[in-house]
Parts: C-alpha cells; structure tokens; sequence
C-alpha cells in the first residue's frame, strides 16, 4: 500500500474554504491557514499540506509559499468521518529530536508504525561503537511514553547479528512500542516499528520466515561490469579493539573526532565474506541490479533475502565494489567536490564535503499488516544529500 494512497483525500469527501485576509499578506501558507481556521495549529496546517490535502488556488499547497490577499484555500473538513484517518495523523504526537530534527512518519495505525530514519541517528545507544545521547529509541519514548513505570533495557542483545531485533516471541513488558530490525547508524531509509506486542510477535515470525521484502539503493566504487548479481557469501564476524575510556568530557565526542580523522569506529563487529556454505559463517544471499552507471561509481538496487549484520555492505566489498564511502569496509575519507569539478582543486569551492556518510538507504519494504494480514509497501524517500551526490554524478561523472 502507497503510504501517498492512505493520505489521499478524495474530491466528494467533505473539504471546506478560507479566503487569505489583508492582514495575512506576505504569510507562510501554512500559517496563513492555521490562523484562518480556528482550532487548528501550525503544525496541523503542515500535516496537512505535506498529506497533499490542500489547495492553495487550485494548486497543490508546499506550505512554505507566500499567499497574497484574496488567495483561496481548499482544505479536507476534519470534523468529518470520512476524513477520521488523516485527523489522527495530523493529532500523532512529534517525531523530533532534540535539536529540532525531524522523523518521518510514513505510515501508522493502531498496531504498527513506519518511519524513515534519518542518517547519523542509531536506533538504540552504543550501536556501531558510536555511543550517542540521542537515538530513535529516545525520540520516540519521548513520542510514544511507557504505558507505565517498567524496566528498560539499556542496549541491544550483544549476540544478535540479524536485522531483526533482540525480543521474541513471548517477550511481555510495558514499552508502547518494538523495534522489529534495525538499520545501520548511518544508513537512512524506511523502518517498521511494531506498537503492540501481538504486532510485534507477527513481524518477528514474517521477518525469520524471509516473508518480509526489502530493497536498498546503495552508490558503490566502480563500474560494475554485470547488470544483475546474486551473491550468497556467508558472513562472520570480528572483532575491532574496544574503544578506550574517554577522558576530560571535551565538548567532541569519539565518534566526532575519530570520524574527522577518517578514522572507523572501534567496539563494533566487522564482517568477513566466506565462500557459500561455508559453516564458520552465517548463510547470507542478496540480489544485486545496476540501476545507473557513472565513471568511477554504480547505483544498484540490492534486495537482501537474508537480514545479517553490514550484509550489503560485506557483499558488495567482497565483489570489489563497497560503498563510495565507508569507515569499516572501504573509504575513510569525506568526498570533496574537488574530486569532481575541474578547477576546483586547492579552492574554498574544492574544499566543499559532498559524501561524509555511506550512501546506503533503504528504499521499500514489503510486508503483511500483522492485525488484518493486508499485503503493504512503504517507500522512503531519498534524502536530500543522496538526491544531491547522484545530481553530481550524473552532471560530473556521466557515461
């Protein structure tokens, strides 16, 4: 299901009308509109206009243009039953980090949500050997509170190596909601987030029964000769020296520092590819399709049908193509733009980072809802610094 689908309003449901006052001239369409309709806030206003739910003089409303006197709104008429599904989204508490970051919501109902994380957040503190004060696990408790005083668990399951995430079946507590995989820090892209424990026991099941389907864009190093590739190297893992202590409480941070330095992280497991079968490892497979080529870099669709730990990222290293950038299994060092226009060399322009993170995001995942069994997909849309490096690829580096 097209999360665009579940938004939509249709033409003959209830939607009502406000004309843009003289005092609002020069306005933000999304605060015009909130100060025209009482009851509804700012925040309201956006939901609504990034839904697609509102037209600003027969024109689809970003909310961030100027309106002028006179300008007509049309907007869905919340107080309506049929518009029941888009008032609970927009009345869904925040996604945001304390810095004023936002997490999408791509989808959310009484049993499950979907979200696409941003890059350089970690689902849960210490993972990757980046220890972070703020994660997706904060973000949403500070969303979504504990229905009641319990426990809470401080780390992920050290042991676990798949995607899929450390509770099982069975497991009972009082958390309004369940990570069921897990995405690297770095990596950006659609998450499921079970918001029952019933939910959750279901996508456990689907993801070890391989019922779950994934597809990531990934920009390796290279010109892949093939168009197609499934490669099923099994995977172990070892691992990089503990980080030591840290000292003085500076204002950075190891991970800050170690990543200025192109340096990796350090107290994290690092894959090694063995040859399939073999059984010091865990069997692992991933369709891999060329989606565009540049000169020295690919585009490729990869369709994981196993969820292990960096599994993209090992499979591609192994091929010979890892990622345009990756601390662990490739590249250290941030791109500069200098890499890719002429004369910008030894420059202030030269010296701008157009690449400091992997360029790995999870695109789509297909699954069944866990309370009506509905065969669902949601897409995450590729952020804005990826949209911006394939941009110069394709204008610096075209074939």
């Amino acid at each position: 299901m097209d999360p665009a689908k579940k938004t939509a309003v249709k033409p003959n449901t209830p939607h009502a009308e406000a004309i843009v006052a003289p005092g609002q001239d020069g306005f933000r369409a999304d605060r015009a509109l909130s100060s025209l309709v009482p009851g509804m806030s700012r925040r309201t206003a956006k939901d609504l206009c990034h839904a697609g739910a509102v037209t600003l003089n027969g024109k689809l409303a970003k909310g961030n243009e100027r309106v002028s006197e006179g300008d007509r709104f049309r907007f869905p008429d919340l107080a309506a039953p049929e518009h029941r599904e888009l008032r609970e989204r927009t009345a869904a508490p925040r996604l945001t980090t304390h810095h004023g970051r936002q997490v999408g919501r791509l989808y959310e109902d009484d049993d499950l949500l979907v979200i696409a994380k941003p890059a350089e957040i970690p689902v849960h503190r210490g993972q990757d050997g980046f220890p972070r004060r703020e994660t997706l696990e904060d973000v949403l408790l500070r969303a979504y509170p504990p229905r009641k005083p319990s426990a809470r668990r401080d780390d992920a399951d050290e042991s676990l190596d798949d995607d899929t995430e450390s509770v099982r079946p069975g497991r009972d507590d009082n958390r309004p909601f369940y990570f069921v995989h897990r995405l690297d820090q770095e990596t950006t892209g659609v998450m499921l987030v079970a918001k029952t424990p019933a939910a959750r026991d279901k996508l456990i099941r689907d993801f070890e029964a391989r019922r779950i389907e994934k597809a990531y864009w990934a920009v390796a190093v290279g010109s892949v000769p093939w168009d197609e590739r499934t490669v099923k190297k099994a995977i172990t893992y070892e691992r990089v020296a503990e980080a030591p202590a840290r000292k003085g409480g500076g204002r950075v941070p190891e991970w800050a520092r170690r990543k200025m330095r192109g340096k990796g992280p350090r107290g994290v497991k690092k894959g090694v590819a063995l040859e399939e079968g073999d059984p010091k490892g865990k069997a692992c497979e991933t369709h891999f399709t060329v989606e565009e080529r540049f000169k020295g870099y690919t585009l490729l669709r990869c369709a994981p049908k196993t969820g292990r730990m960096h599994q993209i990222r090992v499979h591609l290293a192994s091929e010979g193509f890892p990622l345009a950038y990756d601390p662990i299994y490739g590249r250290r060092s941030p791109i500069r733009l200098q890499e890719f226009k002429r004369g910008a060399v030894e420059t202030e322009e030269g010296e701008l980072v157009v690449l400091n993170r992997m360029p790995l995001h999870a695109l789509k995942i297909g699954f069944n809802h866990p309370a009506s069994g509905e065969r669902m997909t949601v897409e995450a849309p590729l952020p804005s610094d990826l949209r911006e490096f394939l941009r110069l690829l394709r204008r610096y580096r075209p074939l």
